[in-house]
């Protein structure tokens, strides 16, 4: 019998399968030398499994803030070092009820972190080091984009609650949440509606994935005087920034844009576009 080829993977798969864009592994290809692909005889590009696992933990890696010229000189052992979180016995068993994806303890472990630290320190202690501990789990390979799926959907539905049931303060103001064209992280920014909501601005949540004409429409429609983008890591750059450009332009008079996330610190300055830093509100 003839040798079997393992499975080659196109960068389709690659990047469905790491939520990285094409653009962003062509780059590190380029820039990095990894990820080095089989040439196929028609030209086009295949790579080894082995590459999407590694690829997995350095997009993970860069999502909790690492520099890309970093996590690619790292090997498989030193990336799981990066991304190994701080020992959080409160977050392990949370972690425990999504490997065994008992969606009724992990509202009840939610439900009870939240009502005893109050809405700041369950974003910051809970669900963002959970998030770490899910992303670093499902880039090794030890649970499935299906445990991740649904700790996310969870934890949507909790965000939610929690922010409709916060207090109005007309003298807080009003608050549009989107993000860009092509950025489709939810996450983040139904942690900030919720950070907004808990100092009592009125929050619109637009949503994700949005037209630039879209959503200066929507805020003259909601007559709001803020609206916040929320940026991954995996959105900054200069394309970005040139975006936020057009997007400030096209904002009524007198309404202030806002950029908030992993991705805001790593986008160059645009005048008259402030930052959020972490969960700070303006």
């Amino acid at each position: 019998m003839g040798k079997v080829e393992p499975a080659l993977l196109s960068i389709g798969d690659i990047c469905s399968e790491t939520g990285l864009s094409t653009d962003v592994v062509r780059v590190w290809e380029r820039r990095y030398g990894f990820p080095v692909p089989v040439r196929l005889p028609s030209g086009h590009r295949r790579y080894r499994i082995e590459d999407l696992y590694r690829l997995r933990l350095m997009a993970e890696a860069v999502a909790q803030g690492r520099r890309p010229s970093q996590v690619v000189r790292a090997g498989a052992a030193e990336l799981k070092a990066m991304l190994q979180p701080e020992a959080n016995p409160r977050v392990e068993t949370l972690f425990e009820a999504v490997v065994a994806m008992d969606t009724v303890r992990m509202r009840g472990l939610l439900r009870e972190a939240q009502g005893q630290l109050g809405w700041k320190p369950f974003l910051q202690q809970v669900v963002s080091p959970l998030l770490d501990r899910v992303g670093m789990a499902w880039a090794e390979g030890s649970i499935g984009v299906h445990h991740e799926h649904l700790v996310t959907e969870v934890l949507e539905d909790v965000l939610r609650v929690l922010r409709l049931d916060c207090q109005i303060l007309p003298s807080k103001g009003s608050v549009m949440l989107c993000t860009l064209p092509g950025e489709r992280h939810r996450l983040g920014l139904l942690m900030a509606a919720l950070a907004h909501a808990a100092h009592g601005a009125r929050t619109e949540l637009l949503g994700i994935d949005l037209p630039v004409a879209s959503i200066a429409q929507a805020a003259r429609a909601l007559k709001v005087d803020r609206v916040a983008v929320s940026l991954s890591i995996q959105s900054a750059g200069e394309t970005t920034r040139r975006l936020l450009v057009d997007l400030k332009e096209r904002l009524p008079q007198g309404c202030l844009l806002l950029i908030g996330g992993q991705g805001a610190a790593r986008t160059r300055k645009v005048e008259g576009v402030e930052r959020m830093l972490g969960l700070d509100v303006i």
